[in-house]
């Protein structure tokens, strides 16, 4: 047997306590979510600064 079939399963408060963390460095928060958003808002400000003044 494979150790996921050993373990128990976990309980609700468990379960809670692991899906809270992981949102919380996977969602937006996390590094990764902040990189993207800051490499978005600079190619807005670009394309915006592209519309208005041309090349």
């Amino acid at each position: 047997m494979s150790l996921i079939q050993q373990r128990p399963p976990l309980s609700h408060e468990e379960e809670y306590r692991y899906a809270k963390l992981a949102m919380e460095w996977y969602g937006w928060g996390s590094p990764i979510g902040l990189g993207i958003l800051l490499v978005a808002l600079a190619a807005a400000a670009v394309l915006v600064r592209v519309a208005v003044f041309g090349l």
